[in-house]
């Protein structure tokens, strides 16, 4: 494993980009990954619960991407969209078209379906904010995460695995945001 910091992801995958892998192709294998990771972290994932946290950005795609891989395979997944999701979402229909159960949190006002998947499920991919973060954990996000950490309190073990690394991390300094 190398550890590297976000202008070296960044200059990676320009880098990718350069050599002719498209960034749609580097989210199919990330999200693939993922989703081979916790295939294994659960020793098979066939009727199993999951649940992926998704954000806005490459690092949501990457979570819908595991999110149809994992649902293909059979599990019962359900995507939350902890924030907004491009109109043109390709990834979105993909997971949609793969019967993926998707759930926004501008639709899930009280959260109550966020909190049920939460009690329920075997294993929560955080794939809300990745490398990029450049701000804080604000809005919708926040309470994704505050319900998250909440349900981590009341369950144990409450597995979670985060693509890139842990929403709210700063990956260049390690300070973390008080989500």
């Amino acid at each position: 494993m190398k550890i590297v910091t976000v202008e070296q992801t960044r200059r990676l995958e320009e880098a990718c980009v350069a050599e002719g892998i498209s960034t749609d192709t580097l989210m199919e294998r990330a999200g693939l990954e993922v989703a081979n990771t916790a295939h294994r972290v659960l020793n098979g994932v066939a009727d199993r619960r999951i649940l992926v946290l998704v954000g806005p950005g490459n690092n949501g795609g990457d979570g819908l991407v595991a999110a149809r891989h994992l649902q293909k395979w059979g599990a019962r997944v359900t995507a939350h969209l902890a924030s907004h999701r491009p109109a043109q979402d390709q990834k979105l229909a993909l997971a949609l078209d793969m019967e993926v159960e998707v759930c926004s949190a501008e639709k899930d006002e009280s959260f109550g379906i966020l909190d049920s998947e939460l009690g329920r499920c075997a294993l929560v991919i955080d794939a809300v904010l990745g490398t990029g973060r450049a701000r804080p954990v604000e809005g919708s996000m926040k309470e994704v995460l505050l319900r998250l950490s909440a349900a981590r309190d009341l369950r144990s073990p409450l597995v979670v695995m985060a693509l890139d690394l842990p929403t709210g991390l700063d990956a260049d300094s390690g300070a973390l945001d008080p989500v």
